[in-house]
């Protein structure tokens, strides 16, 4: 995490300034954690300046503002919370330029004008908090405008980066008491098999509706050039999160900036689709291009340029899209009584105790109710792409020129003639789209996103026509309401009787002394680590719930737990044959072993039969270059009705391409009468 103050600007009589650095925390950077050299212009996306105004003017209210930045190769995200307000600058620091240009020295009217600079507050991190860190942001603030205080501003960023643990299953709530009527709460991410993000469902819900929800939605699908606006630049960034999220398991392969600064304006003119998000001020100094499609989120208006106006809901398939619009109006309206429930009890609540545990609940039930939203959009995606995976091509014969192909990877004809032909206009604009072929890509493949993949996979078999089964679940530690409190930062190493009052946000360097930091927030302490790509596989948190599902419900049967236990036995075996392996004097042999050994199983009737057991042996093929046994044991998973899921897939695929294959199998004559001798299996 990193804190960063920053000067910036607005407008009226205004003279613009370059962006400096006034102060950072940590002062040095972290080999886990470098500073983003681009974050200053995304801080004030609209630019900096000094501004004089008449003297009655007021101060206007301090913005929160967030973005989101993409670092590592795009790898990584970092989510910027900043909060900009204006200060008084002094008049002598004026330039004679700068005095000239406001007309400062003019007699009689020095003392009618003040001249202001606006500042800006940010923190950086890989978790997006954004709640948390408005409510910490604005209390910094606010003490330059109170006290004086017993313990100084640079003791609290200093406390708070480093001596504020992360949320965990043991300690799920983190309540951090800043001052006797200020505190904030941290709440455990959950532990979901879905790309991280700082999106909001209920802010694009509520800002969109369901029908204007429906249509982005179509917009995204169809890569259409989107441009998000409004004046509220905390929502826009949050909707434009969201707008990225509900196309899962896509993932939005073109450029995409959630809060653009006007520095990178130019990216509108780019001859390819995009999804970006700028300040509705953005109209007052230029033009949008005339093919692009414009999000108003201040007034819930969506305009398609003239030739996208074709463009509508109903393209969208009707079923999953009635189900999809059904279950938004439900949370539409179970949004709606929840703002209004939290502005009466916030009226009545002035003063009053149990604040706390209202905060808590209020927090619980905004989670539930954004989980319900991304759940209806997962499911329609799972409705829509529903056995899909019947049309994977899998690699079988020695890899030529075009292997990896997307034609050669996904059979798109025949995906296309499964679907309803009223729908094949939409299937036929998705299936054109670069996250469609990435789609395939990295569903053929092993990638970052094999565990995201998997469970999508499961979520297209629970899906139903009534859609009542749960996609999302969280875990146990979800419920549990066990909170940690934590006590404001003492004065301790400070000067006794010492008091500290700021007229502007000046921070002291010294008092801002960097100790080691704990790193509770690193990039490092992920919830959901990846799959390893070495050969001792490990299953996925969510295959290892769903293995304790099947557990729990097979314990109730002598016989049914009695096979569980074997399955377990024979699990175990496969998860530590690749040291068995490592250790053999003949690789060859051990493998067959183990292939023989899955034969049984099967034979046995072991169902369902651990995949793990598979994909274990899918990586050692490829590890001893065995590409023609990987593609026996795939032919044996099918024609054990057995599905291999993105996980078990992408192995199968890397074995089959990197592996050296036998010079007798050129013309892959074996490998074919192999496949035949599977059919007559089948047969």
């Amino acid at each position: 995490m990193r804190f960063v103050v920053r000067i910036f600007p607005l407008h009226s009589s205004s003279i613009l300034l370059r962006i400096s650095i006034l102060a950072r925390y940590p002062h040095v950077n972290h080999s886990n954690f470098p500073f983003p050299e681009s974050v200053s212009m995304f801080c004030l996306p609209m630019g900096a300046s000094i501004e004089c105004w008449p003297s009655q003017a007021k101060q206007p209210r301090p913005i929160f503002s967030t973005f989101v930045l993409t670092v590592s190769d795009a790898a990584e995200k970092v989510y910027g919370s900043a909060v900009t307000f204006y200060e008084r600058y002094p008049p002598e620091k004026l330039s004679p330029e700068q005095r000239d240009e406001f007309d400062f020295d003019v007699p009689g009217d020095k003392n009618s004008k003040t001249v202001n600079v606006n500042k800006c507050i940010c923190l950086l991190s890989h978790w997006p908090f954004f709640d948390t860190f408005e409510k910490f942001l604005m209390f910094l603030y606010s003490m330059t405008g109170s006290g004086p205080h017993t313990v100084p501003i640079e003791r609290y960023i200093s406390y708070f980066l480093e001596d504020i643990p992360f949320p965990s299953p043991q300690r799920p709530t983190i309540l951090i008491q800043l001052s006797a009527t200020d505190r904030i709460i941290l709440t455990q991410p959950e532990d979901l098999p879905l790309p991280r993000s700082g999106a909001s469902f209920r802010q694009m819900l509520m800002n969109l509706g369901p029908d204007n929800s429906l249509l982005v939605l179509l917009c995204a699908l169809t890569e259409q050039k989107v441009l998000v606006h409004s004046l509220r630049p905390d929502v826009l960034t949050a909707v434009a999160e969201a707008i990225s999220m509900i196309i899962f398991p896509f993932k939005w392969q073109c450029p995409y900036i959630p809060l653009c600064p006007l520095g990178l304006a130019d990216v509108l003119h780019a001859p390819l689709p995009f999804l970006i998000g700028v300040d509705s001020r953005f109209f007052d100094l230029y033009d949008p291009p005339p093919d692009v499609n414009c999000v108003d989120l201040d007034t819930n208006n969506i305009t398609l340029c003239e030739e996208k106006k074709s463009l509508n809901s109903k393209l969208l398939p009707k079923k999953p899209a009635r189900l999809l619009r059904s279950s938004l109006q439900a949370s539409y309206e179970r949004l709606g009584q929840l703002i209004h429930s939290a502005q009466s009890s916030k009226e009545e609540d002035v003063g009053k105790e149990g604040i706390i545990d209202k905060d808590l609940l209020k927090k619980k039930k905004e989670h539930m109710l954004e989980l319900e939203i991304q759940e209806a959009f997962l499911r329609f995606m799972a409705n829509i792409l529903k056995g899909y995976r019947s049309y994977l091509l899998p690699i079988t014969k020695a890899p030529t020129v075009g292997t990896t192909d997307p034609n050669s990877l996904f059979d798109l004809h025949g995906f296309l003639r499964s679907r309803d032909k009223n729908h094949h206009k939409f299937f036929t604009m998705l299936m054109k789209t670069q996250m469609f072929i990435r789609f395939i890509e990295e569903r053929s493949f092993v990638s970052d996103m094999d565990a995201s993949l998997a469970f999508f996979d499961e979520c297209t078999e629970k899906v139903d026509d009534d859609g009542d089964s749960h996609l999302l679940e969280l875990d146990e530690s979800h419920q549990s309401e066990r909170t940690v409190f934590i006590m404001p930062p003492e004065p301790t190493g400070l000067p006794p009787g010492e008091k500290y009052s700021y007229e502007t946000f000046t921070l002291n360097k010294i008092l801002l002394s960097q100790k080691e930091l704990k790193n509770y927030l690193s990039v490092g302490g992920r919830l959901s680590a990846p799959v390893p790509g070495s050969p001792l596989a490990r299953r996925t948190k969510h295959e290892i719930k769903s293995a304790q599902k099947l557990a729990r419900k097979h314990a109730s049967s002598p016989d049914l737990w009695a096979k569980c236990l074997l399955g377990t036995c024979y699990s175990l075996w496969f998860i530590h044959l690749p040291s068995f392996v490592m250790m053999s004097p003949s690789k060859a042999s051990c493998l067959r072993l183990a292939y023989d050994l899955l034969v049984k199983i099967q034979r046995i009737k072991l169902q369902p039969t651990d995949e793990v057991c598979y994909r274990v042996m899918m990586q050692l093929c490829g590890v001893y270059s065995h590409p023609v046994l990987a593609v026996k044991l795939l032919f044996e998973m099918k024609r054990n009705g057995i599905q291999p899921n993105a996980l078990t897939y992408g192995f199968y695929n890397r074995a089959v391409l990197e592996a050296t294959w036998p010079s007798d199998m050129t013309n892959s004559s074996q490998l074919l009468w192999n496949k035949l001798r599977y059919v007559g299996y089948l047969i």
